[in-house]
């Protein structure tokens, strides 16, 4: 299935997803049922920061080219639900079933000398979006309870990068937080990869990179 992640930190945001995509067809297609590939890249870099997504693959991949698409215009206001629906009308054009048509996106956008942290949720009745807040962080993920005490502890375990001597010990820290979830998820949701990828961008001047950190 999948475990992404969306972190504020304020000065920098990080985006973070497994490496398991997991393919599931219908039985007149003729193909198997489940088809599971590892080492798949959740996270890629966009326009204007970095997008990781989970639910179904082809509608994500319609909203992923619409917002792209919104970008080469250069339209100056950003529209997310309105992107979302036609992501969703390209989808069923494609007689996909409209049960299927659900997703969630988490991406970065810098606009305006500043970065935005995006949280949007295609569900079979609403599309709905919110801005992940500065020291919080939003998750999506197949296994586990939603009063889980460990969603509020990560959260309060993130720090500033100010209060880090450098940016390499701020980046580590972090690193090692993330590491110590995933491994904590994956002892029990096998449908996931302990390995992860990771973008982090500077919110001051949208600058960002990605990584693989191998998590055995």
């Amino acid at each position: 299935m999948t475990l992404t992640i969306a972190i504020n930190l304020d000065d920098y945001v990080i985006l973070t997803g497994d490496q398991r995509l997991t393919i599931e067809c219908e039985p007149f297609t003729n193909l198997p049922a489940k088809t599971i590939i590892d080492n798949y890249k959740k996270i890629k870099q966009w326009t204007h920061g970095g997008i990781t997504v989970s639910g179904d693959v082809l509608l994500m991949q319609y909203f992923h080219e619409e917002l792209e698409a919104h970008a080469r215009h250069k339209t100056p206001k950003w529209d997310f639900l309105n992107t979302a629906r036609l992501a969703r009308v390209l989808y069923l054009q494609d007689d996909k079933p409209i049960d299927h048509a659900t997703g969630c996106a988490f991406f970065s956008l810098f606009n305006l000398d500043k970065v935005e942290l995006i949280h949007l949720s295609i569900r079979k009745t609403v599309i709905e979006y919110e801005t992940v807040l500065p020291m919080h962080a939003h998750f999506s993920l197949f296994a586990g309870t939603p009063d889980d005490p460990i969603y509020q502890q990560f959260v309060d375990a993130l720090k500033k990068v100010n209060t880090f001597k450098n940016f390499i010990d701020f980046f580590n820290y972090h690193v090692d937080l993330i590491k110590a979830f995933y491994k904590r998820q994956q002892s029990f949701d096998e449908s996931i990869t302990s390995t992860f990828d990771l973008y982090i961008q500077d919110t001051k001047t949208g600058l960002g990179f990605m990584q693989t950190i191998e998590n055995p």
